[in-house]
């Protein structure tokens, strides 16, 4: 059997949660043959994982760095050299046109059989014709401005500039339809973004089975950023309905979607997937390697495992720890993990001195072995805004520790009662949640305990294999 896995800014890139779940798979089901096609954010990206035997090629595509498809990815740009003024007018354009009217039609409107025909229709032309010379042509051009400009907000208030810097985007984000799709059995999209462009394509064209596994919300974490960026109203508000557009045709395309938690059906729900296409499948951690030492620090330490980035708000984490030293005057936080924002990692680096924390809370870098910085912990934290199923929090439980995390994701259904949830973005929250487990060592061993119970019971890695096995098998034997 033969899965093409979609990611995006992840595996194999980039370590976190999401390129575990990628790396599990692929180790754990050495049966399958995988390829990975992989949206990555330029052309200097490193392999951060060392690959299977039965990953047959990683096809990454940069979304920027590169002036033209073919600097980067020459051999599978099929459609270099045919430049046709004619067929572009009259094939290229009305699709072009179809799709953009549907994105503009804004996440509540937007038709998922159109945008569907729309994506596949595209992906044959690109087959044919030139990607970059189609890109750039004025009847290209004309037709997105002329389309922006239909929207009464974007055609008194969006400038000249911001209309052209939207439509550079375009051509980068619709930059997976330019590449030949591997053959395979299976596409499998790890997020219902850009990266599952191919996938929705394959599905369209050849009929080939799509599963999607959702692990945070794609579409809120996309609004977060553009918000946090200080984007413009037409920018921010048509790259939202892009996003929108693509999972809501993701979610329409996939025979099978395999959220993380029961949370994230909200979602589904509210983009009309029917509850039999819906399958929950939980994040699984090895539960020798992630293993119960029993081991307690002296000093009472709260501990974190995660990358430095605006989504795990660690300026929440960080102010949370004055309020806890006001109780616990010698605790001690230990945040390991990768700098995946370095404007971040300064912002947190100077609140920690703007607080005086500086003896309290230590910045520990990545961590090749997480058990040892769960069993250096009184308890284990998370102040994530967003999240699906952390691994962080299954693996925590599974080492016998309490968890202490927002409320937000799957998180309170990962933890159950083995812990405690705080709403996000309250560090007077989180400090108040920690204090218990940090003064009583008896109560945090205790919970610890019923924490990798429950952890055994519904997280382990065999059964989250178990349950890919038997979800690909189905879903091939369905489509033959």
């Amino acid at each position: 059997m033969r899965v093409c896995l979609l990611t995006e800014g992840t595996y194999p890139y980039v370590r976190g949660g999401v390129s575990t779940w990628c790396h599990e798979l692929l180790v754990g089901l050495p049966e399958i043959e995988f390829s990975i096609f992989a949206l990555v954010g330029n052309p200097a990206s490193r392999l951060e994982y060392a690959l299977p035997a039965n990953c047959a090629r990683v096809l990454d595509l940069p979304l920027w760095g590169h002036e033209r498809l073919t600097e980067y990815n020459a051999d599978d740009v099929r459609s270099e050299g045919r430049r046709d003024a004619r067929a572009l007018r009259a094939e290229f354009v009305p699709l072009f046109t179809g799709f953009l009217s549907e994105v503009l039609r804004g996440m509540e409107y937007a038709s998922a059989a159109t945008l569907i025909e729309h994506i596949g229709a595209l992906y044959r032309y690109f087959r044919v014709h030139d990607y970059d010379w189609t890109m750039r042509r004025e009847e290209t051009w004309n037709v997105a401005l002329d389309l922006f400009r239909t929207q009464a907000w974007h055609a008194r208030f969006m400038t000249s500039l911001e209309a052209i810097e939207l439509v550079r985007t375009l051509y980068r984000y619709l930059s997976p339809l330019a590449l030949e799709l591997p053959e395979t059995d299976i596409m499998h999209a790890s997020v219902a973004g850009l990266c599952a462009l191919p996938g929705i394509a394959a599905k369209a064209v050849r009929g080939t089975p799509l599963i999607l596994t959702e692990h945070g919300v794609y579409l809120r974490e996309r609004v977060l950023a553009l918000a946090r960026a200080g984007f413009p109203f037409s920018d921010r508000s048509i790259k939202k309905n892009l996003f929108s557009a693509i999972a809501r045709a993701t979610y329409a395309a996939s025979d099978v979607i395999a959220p993380v938690c029961s949370y994230n059906t909200t979602w589904e729900r509210f983009y009309g997937v029917p509850e039999e296409r819906v399958r929950v499948i939980y994040n699984g951690v090895d539960a020798a390697r992630f293993e119960d030492r029993d081991t307690w620090p002296e000093v009472p330490t709260v501990g974190a495992v995660l990358r430095i980035d605006p989504l795990k708000d660690l300026l929440t984490m960080i102010a949370s720890a004055a309020h806890v030293r006001a109780e616990v005057p010698n605790v001690r936080y230990e945040l390991w993990g990768p700098v995946h924002d370095r404007a971040y990692e300064a912002e947190c680096r100077a609140l920690v001195s703007e607080l005086g924390l500086d003896g309290c809370v230590h910045f520990m870098g990545p961590t090749s072995n997480p058990t040892d910085a769960y069993a250096a912990s009184s308890v284990v934290a998370l102040s994530s805004i967003s999240e699906g199923f952390p691994y962080t929090i299954i693996e925590a439980m599974m080492c016998g520790k309490p968890v202490v995390a927002t409320d937000v994701g799957g998180i309170r259904e990962a933890i159950g009662t083995c812990g405690t949830v705080v709403p996000p973005k309250r560090p007077e929250r989180l400090a108040q949640a920690l204090v218990p487990y940090l003064r009583d060592p008896a109560m945090a061993r205790a919970t610890g305990k019923a924490a990798r119970l429950r952890a055994l019971e519904l997280f382990t890695q065999a059964t989250f294999l178990t349950n890919y096995r038997e979800l690909y098998h189905g879903v091939v034997h369905a489509a033959r």
